[in-house]
């Protein structure tokens, strides 16, 4: 173990050598506001550690509240290294994580399972960034830390109170182009002892935007974008009581929205409806005694989702009924002197009415995550994760993940991170139940991945401090679902286990931080390389090729400044070449888009009033994340933020 250690080691310190030179991905959008509130007190801790050698990124409440009239998905659009899909504003957005698939990435609302159970997967268009205080992505292994696992990611968004006396009343509109017009409202009052919080939100928006369209005609031509009206609105209330250590709390969360989705091009008039309504309901309990900490949480969740597709050739609609019920129970103890042992056990109960399944489905799935951490003095860190599913009544092979960190120079923020990790993914149920193509006979999808990390943090001087990442992985995924034709000649297809995915890439980021007097100036950069291909068996044409809808190449960089009330920022993203075809004959091109934000902020006694301007998509131009779904132009944003604290 000690020559293995040794030499990965100095494999590590090789790889950061040689790849020092490429840039990086910053965490914080823009400038945070500077009114000083009391800080959050993160009261779960036995649910959202921090996992020694696994990559963790966290986006902070500072940074959600530039994105507050803004979905998750242009949030982490921005400002972390996974690859968004839109299908254009207030269209589905899916993201992608080290070159996995959507249904790879698991969304939880504190800790609680929040995909629909029927693709299995999240549409990050329907949840708003100012819902939420905090955000954690637990990368590949170290998702099992939340009692749940994703291949690609869990994206764990978090709501917390403030434990103070205080009155906050934050009103947040905005206006935009292509006739959006939107808002938010926060009211938080209490005491040390009891908290309430309720937050409302509404977007709504015509999305009408020119675009150039190069493929109905011979010469591109500039166009409007029909049929892509869009009004979401819903509302968040939250109560925390606190004894002592011991914390109670109840959340409920509405969202409804209401959607025309424009078809393809060149077929922009198509009469696409889509009706979503949800209700998630969530009790919890937490209890700290001396070494322990002990937690129980009970969800109820429901989904209603109706879409309608009018023509007079293939007339379709669908109507789909969703309840979940979810427990959740676990706890955290001291083991002699440096070890932490962690236990959690989750029972979640779907059932699904829609037209396309023969007869209402339910599935129960449990699943129980054992843990172990050790932390030796400040240098060395490791942890061991073991996770057991039954889905139904079949009990699965445990899935199981180990990490190692450990501090290179004593007494500086240089660390050297190591994990390994198999993981699996349960079908979807329309993977399983979908009528036609469904298949109950499924196997479930694996993975084995590893993962190798260099991060750094140094203060060069007392005004100047610059951080640097590197982290290399690789993901071997197997057995996985794909819909096929039936034969050569039909169009009806199946879900079937025909498919196995090879990925591996890199992921840096680099930040400096200066700070003088009245003076700030952050300079954040990011590089993600991914190559991700399909395996035998398959066609020996699409083998070795880059997966369609992953670009191997992207990055992004932030430069911020600001001088007492006044801030700007220039924001700009870089995707590579996006393939749309498995044997890579056909691409989107690669694109630029360049957005600048500048503000300013008056100060009073007990408010904040913040006057904010942004320009997106500065030099207009024209780009797809999915073929024949275009992205909008150059747009410009105006917001008020005006806050009162008593």
């Amino acid at each position: 173990m000690t020559g293995l250690t040794n030499n990965i080691l100095r494999i590590s310190l090789s790889l950061v050598v040689w790849f020092i030179v490429f840039p990086s991905t910053g965490q914080d959008p823009l400038l945070s506001d500077t009114v000083q509130i009391q800080e959050v007190i993160i009261t779960r801790r036995q649910i959202s550690s921090i996992q020694p050698g696994f990559r963790i990124d966290i986006v902070d409440s500072a940074a959600l509240r530039n994105y507050s009239l803004y979905s998750i998905g242009d949030l982490l659009n921005e400002t972390t290294p996974l690859f968004m899909k839109f299908y254009g504003p207030g269209g589905t957005s899916t993201p992608s994580f080290r070159g996995t698939s959507a249904g790879h990435t698991l969304i939880t609302w504190n800790g609680i399972n929040i995909n629909n159970p029927m693709p299995g997967q999240s549409d990050f268009s329907l949840l708003p960034a100012g819902m939420i205080d905090n955000v954690k992505i637990s990368f590949g292994g170290a998702s099992m830390d939340l009692g749940e696992g994703a291949i690609g990611a869990i994206i764990n968004l978090e709501n917390e109170p403030l434990w103070n006396s205080n009155t906050l009343i934050e009103l947040n509109p905005g206006l935009e182009s292509f006739g959006r017009y939107s808002g938010l409202l926060k009211v938080k009052t209490g005491t040390d002892h009891f908290q309430t919080i309720t937050k409302a939100y509404m977007n709504s928006t015509r999305n009408d935007f020119l675009f150039l369209d190069t493929v109905s005609d011979n010469l591109p031509v500039l166009v409007k974008r029909e049929n892509s009206e869009m009004l979401q609105k819903g509302f968040m209330q939250e109560l925390y009581l606190r004894k002592s250590n011991n914390v109670l709390s109840a959340r409920v969360w509405y969202h409804s929205a209401s959607r025309n989705l424009p078809g393809p091009l060149p077929s922009d008039s198509i009469d696409e409806k889509q009706k979503d309504e949800s209700i998630r309901t969530l009790l919890n309990y937490d209890i700290v005694r001396k070494k322990s900490e002990f937690f129980i949480t009970t969800a109820w969740m429901f989904t209603k989702l109706d879409y309608d597709y009018r023509s007079k050739l293939y007339p379709d609609s669908s109507r789909n009924r969703i309840n979940t019920l979810v427990l959740k129970g676990g706890m955290t103890t001291g083991f002699r002197e440096y070890t932490r042992l962690k236990m959690v056990l989750c029972n979640e109960l779907s059932s699904v009415k829609t037209n396309y399944y023969e007869s209402m489905v339910k599935r129960n799935i449990i699943t129980m995550t054992l843990s172990a951490e050790r932390r030796k003095g400040d240098r060395f860190a490791a942890v061991i994760l073991l996770r057991e599913t039954i889905d139904g009544t079949n009990l699965l092979l445990p899935d199981l993940s180990a990490g190692l960190e450990f501090r290179v120079i004593k007494g500086e923020d240089h660390y050297l991170k190591w994990n390994i990790s198999r993981n699996s993914k349960i079908p979807s149920m329309n993977d399983c139940y979908w009528k036609p193509g469904g298949n109950p006979d499924l196997r479930n999808e694996y993975s084995y991945s590893s993962e190798i990390g260099y991060n750094l943090t140094q203060k060069i001087t007392p005004k100047l401090t610059a951080g640097f990442d590197l982290n290399i992985f690789t993901n071997y995924i197997r057995d996985m679902i794909q819909w096929r034709p039936i034969s050569e000649t039909s169009y009806v297809y199946i879900a079937d286990n025909i498919r196995s995915v090879n990925s591996s890439g890199l992921e840096s980021s680099l930040l400096t931080k200066y700070r003088s007097n009245n003076i700030m100036i952050d300079l954040k950069a990011a590089y993600s390389y991914t190559k991700a291909t399909a395996i035998k068996p398959g066609s020996p044409e699409t083998t070795g090729k880059q997966l369609i809808y992953i670009p191997e190449n992207q990055a992004n960089g932030l430069l911020q400044i600001g001088y007492k009330n006044l801030y700007s920022a220039w924001i700009t993203d870089f995707t590579g070449i996006i393939y749309t075809s498995a044997y890579n004959s056909e691409h989107l091109s690669g694109h630029t888009v360049n957005n600048i934000v500048t503000g300013f902020r008056i100060n009073l006694k007990e408010s904040l009033i913040d006057l904010r301007f942004r320009v997106g998509n500065l030099f207009n131009v024209s780009y797809q994340t999915i073929a024949y779904y275009p992205q909008p132009g150059r747009s410009y944003f105006f917001t008020l933020l005006f806050r009162i604290i008593k």
